[in-house]
Order: C-alpha cells, then structure tokens, then sequence
C-alpha cells in the first residue's frame, strides 16, 4: 500500500478505531476479570463487554496503547 492509499483509507479517527476493532476482534477479545472469550460490542461506550460477567474491556486494553492518551491516528 503506498503512502497515499494510508492516508486515504485512514482519514479519521473514527476509521482507525474501526480497524483495531476489526483486528483485535479476528484475534479473539478474553476477559481480563474471569478469561470468557464471547463478548459484545457497545457502540455507545465503544467497548466490548464480556457476556458471562459483564466486564469491559477497551479498544487499547492488553494493546501497547494501554496506557497512551494519544489518538489512535497518530499511532497509526
């Protein structure tokens, strides 16, 4: 992908979360509170919530923007 198409396929912010959504999704969500691995996702809160106890679990959650206040763009 050449450097044009990026930025073309990853304007926003809200495109770059969608691509970590999708990637950690086809990776596979696991509860951090009891390891479950069926979860939902809650758009309003833009977080999975585990469906045995209920747990959220963040887009940056066991990612190396765990812990980073910066926008998912400029990790990208």
């Amino acid at each position: 992908m050449r450097l044009e198409e990026f930025y073309n396929e990853y304007d926003s912010e809200s495109a770059c979360r969608e691509k970590v959504r999708k990637l950690r999704e086809a990776e596979g969500v696991r509860c951090k509170k009891c390891t479950h691995s069926s979860h939902y996702w809650k758009k309003d809160k833009q977080m999975w919530e585990c469906k045995a106890c209920g747990y959220r679990t963040s887009l940056r959650s066991g990612t190396v923007m765990e812990h980073s206040n910066l926008p998912f763009k400029y990790w990208f």
